[in-house]
């Protein structure tokens, strides 16, 4: 039988203390974002149809019409593995969205846009459309640099065959 070794009292302090500063300093688990994102049916739009991917994830679907010209969802979102300090998220918009032409004809637009949300936790961003319902993004009115928008196309939308 082997006998144990009494350390003494201020090394076994110390090495509790080590062992403390350890546990403090160690990551701790990595925490998702929650943040809101609104919506509402422009005048010219007749209906639309969305569905949000963050991180290439679908995270939320959502659909407009004269019954329902407004929505606000709560989003959340996990960190990216083996990125727990990174707080960008990337972001995609797809879907259909109808709107009323200059001589009234209904005319479809496909949804397709892409940005990148920076540190998105507790912000409320807007589902926003430009350029005649041409280039669709998220924007936090309150704070203009949480959010960015790309000019390019995504492949995780899916155009509508006819």
């Amino acid at each position: 039988m082997i006998e144990a070794v009494r350390l003494p009292s201020f090394a076994l302090s110390l090495a509790v203390l080590s062992l403390a500063v350890l546990v403090a300093l160690a990551p701790g688990p990595a925490r998702g974002a929650t943040f809101t994102v609104h919506d509402k049916r422009a005048d010219r739009e007749l209906s639309e149809t969305t569905e949000l991917y963050v991180d290439g994830q679908r995270v939320a679907a959502f659909a407009l019409d004269a019954a329902h010209d407004q929505i606000s969802l709560p989003v959340t979102v996990a960190p990216l593995p083996g990125q727990s300090l990174s707080k960008r998220h990337s972001y995609v918009l797809c879907g259909l969205v109808t709107v009323r032409s200059g001589n009234g004809a209904p005319e479809v637009h496909e949804v397709n846009g892409t940005g990148v949300l920076l540190d998105p936790a507790g912000h409320s961003f807007e589902a926003l459309a430009a350029d005649d319902f041409t280039l669709f993004y998220l924007a936090d009115p309150t704070n203009t640099g949480a959010a960015t928008h790309a000019p390019w196309r995504s492949g995780l939308c899916h155009a509508a065959v006819s």
